[in-house]
């Protein structure tokens, strides 16, 4: 896919689709060169992110609030607190009625020791076709899971004949139907309607699990596979932060997210 990750001090942002029609160097100082920049990127027939928000190494240091943005990432490289900030913003701005697509980026820049760090997280993407046209359609509808890695964790979120990013009208009684497929021991599947959880499962071994669940009331219905860490995870996932993001050093660690499916809108 073409594209390309704009970088400032003020914040990162992906263009993808199209080679940017400007060149560097250019003035990122403020929300109007920011603005104007990706005026011109949308006119060319980009499909725009914003990058890892609330990273405290390199955060938007922006106001997010009408942005003209058509994704966010909530999960940049694997999994740390920041991301959970992040998926909690993105939440958040579902529950004010805003359409953002949630997406997840490896933002790969070399191996760490043995670790291979490509497609961690990875969007998997319903799409007509493994075009970029149709794949970045996709993204901007909404039609995509984050997951941990290609071969992880997987949810499915269907309304009928909807899926995730569709708009389908709300009356008593609907139901979604939710499928996590390679859901591991210990894990939780989560699922949503507006700020409710609506249904929870934790996982007893390595399996496959399916439901249907009542969506209560109009707004939107989206699924998440939670996890949290065992004491020797935690030791070492605490040796690592102390290195990568010393920042995180002593706050304590959240339930973290291993798949996430962006919603089913009901009006």
């Amino acid at each position: 896919m073409q594209g390309e990750e704009v970088t400032a001090a003020i914040g990162h942002v992906n263009i993808w689709g199209i080679k940017p029609p400007f060149q560097p160097p250019y003035k990122l100082e403020t929300l109007e060169d920011y603005v104007c920049l990706l005026e011109k990127a949308k006119e060319a027939g980009a499909t725009i992110s914003v990058n890892h928000p609330f990273c405290k190494k390199c955060g938007w240091h922006l106001p997010l609030e009408g942005f003209p943005m058509d994704c966010v990432e909530v999960w940049n490289a694997p999994m740390h607190i920041d991301n959970m900030t992040n998926i909690e913003w993105w939440h958040g701005e579902l529950l004010k009625g805003r359409r953002i697509t949630a997406v997840g980026g490896s933002d790969y820049h070399k191996d760490y020791l043995i670790t291979n760090l490509i497609g961690n997280p990875t969007n998997i993407c319903y799409a007509k076709s493994n075009t970029q046209e149709d794949i970045l359609e996709a993204l901007r509808n909404g039609s995509n899971v984050i997951s941990q890695g290609p071969n992880k964790t997987m949810l499915y979120l269907t309304c009928g004949d909807a899926f995730i990013g569709c708009t389908v009208k709300w009356e008593e009684g609907l139901k979604v139907s939710v499928k996590a497929a390679k859901l591991k021991r210990g894990h939780r599947l989560l699922v949503y309607n507006n700020k409710n959880i609506i249904y929870e499962y934790k996982a007893k071994k390595f399996c496959s699990h399916e439901a249907e669940v009542e969506v209560k009331e109009k707004g939107f219905v989206f699924a998440e596979v939670i996890y949290e860490f065992k004491p020797f995870s935690k030791f070492v996932y605490k040796q690592v932060i102390k290195k990568i993001m010393p920042l995180d050093k002593g706050i304590p660690i959240p339930p973290y997210a291993y798949c996430l499916a962006n919603p089913i809108f009901f009006e």
